[in-house]
């Protein structure tokens, strides 16, 4: 379907053929690593909002003069990238304490990666700290703290007053573009859903790395085209794809060559990132710290309750058969969530299965033994 290889086509490349045009019209890009940053405040003062990925990287021996092999290795390959260059199209880059080693990220970019361009002032460099524990208004005031001083060195860098006016525009830009991944979301609770997960992953990551324009118009092209299709005609179960960072739709793809569907998930390049809105009756600043904070939490966030009630929704309404983890190895938010989940299993009495990987796909055959078997069990 020539509507969906786009999407398909534009999450090969680092610097996909979107990016590309708008680079080369003048404008600047700038890249960030978590959902914690705000890309409203960077499409206000008019530049490109990018989530850095490492879809073209193979190997990581540029990043282990600062890394180890018991770091992530989505991090390790981001450094090994970021070390050569690979990311130079940058102008600026966003860090946040995400996690320790993706916190570690943002310090070997500025001391490293990007020191010449930042030393020269024609590279930004910002980091915002997220709050960590369930939804206060103290950690709230903080928040919106942190998100008024990046919205302050953005302007500073790009020359441009980012005016209540613009946020206002950029907040309902993003949010049409969440509101039609919620409509392609919704078909998926069919019987028959019309996309398959590899192919929803990868609408996912693009509505990260395209100008919101282009993604929004490419969307409702999609999504008119898709009456009557059926991506997976016959399968054996429906799952809920939860975990750690995910930007590889072929992954997905394995699991739904062996005969499983997977109709809905919680992974920070799909679901998390785009499932809540900013209220926009609401003073800017102040929506987007209340949208960023209340937003559905990932484990670095210590409201267990709160990620427990989202999964157990999305499971009941997309009529979810069974539940497959992946991890990151040496991922430690991760690993605790795995163990939560595996015993909230016992009461809810949905199976689950978790899978450890690297970021680069390998051990195929292991996989697909591991989920045959997966789906075996629940019939």
């Amino acid at each position: 379907m020539k509507e969906l290889a786009i999407f398909m086509d534009c999450v090969k490349k680092t610097l996909n053929p979107t990016m590309e045009a708008w680079k080369n019209s003048g404008k600047k890009i700038i890249g960030y690593v978590c959902t914690n940053v705000p890309e409203e405040i960077i499409l206000a003062a008019g530049m490109l909002p990018y989530r850095i990925r490492a879809p073209e990287s193979r190997e990581v021996s540029e990043s282990d003069r600062y890394l180890t092999y018991l770091n992530c290795s989505y991090c390790r390959h981001l450094v090994s990238e970021a070390l050569g260059g690979k990311y130079d199209f940058l102008d600026g880059f966003v860090g946040t304490n995400g996690c320790d080693q993706m916190r570690r990220i943002s310090d070997i970019f500025r001391a490293a990666a990007f020191k010449e361009r930042i030393e020269e002032r024609c590279f930004l460099t910002e980091f915002i700290g997220a709050p960590r524990v369930p939804f206060d208004s103290a950690s709230e005031e903080y928040y919106k703290g942190e998100m008024t001083r990046m919205k302050e060195k953005i302007e500073e860098f790009s020359g441009v007053e980012i005016t209540a006016e613009a946020l206002r525009e950029a907040i309902k830009r993003v949010n049409d573009a969440r509101r039609l991944l919620h409509e392609l979301y919704a078909l998926r609770k069919t019987d028959v859903p019309p996309v398959s997960g590899a192919e929803s992953l990868a609408i996912t990551i693009a509505y990260s790395c395209m100008p919101k324009d282009a993604f929004i118009a490419q969307l409702k092209t999609l999504l008119n085209g898709l009456a009557g299709r059926v991506a997976v005609p016959k399968y054996r179960k429906r799952i809920f794809l939860y975990g750690s960072e995910l930007d590889d739709p072929s992954w997905v793809q394995v699991i739904e060559d062996q005969g499983g569907i997977v109709v809905a998930d919680g992974l920070c390049f799909g679901a998390r990132m785009f499932w809540d809105l900013v209220d926009e009756s609401l003073e800017p600043m102040a929506a987007l710290a209340r949208r960023y904070y209340t937003r559905w939490p990932c484990p670095r966030v210590t409201d267990r309750k709160g990620r427990q009630k989202r999964v157990r929704e999305v499971i009941r309404d997309w009529k979810v058969d069974g539940l497959i983890g992946e991890r990151l190895m040496f991922c430690q938010p991760w690993g605790a969530e795995r163990v939560a989940t595996e015993m909230e299993s016992r009461e809810t009495g949905i199976p689950n299965l978790w899978l450890d990987r690297e970021y680069v796909l390998g051990g195929v055959g292991q996989i697909r033994t591991r989920v045959q078997a997966f789906l075996e069990s629940m019939e």
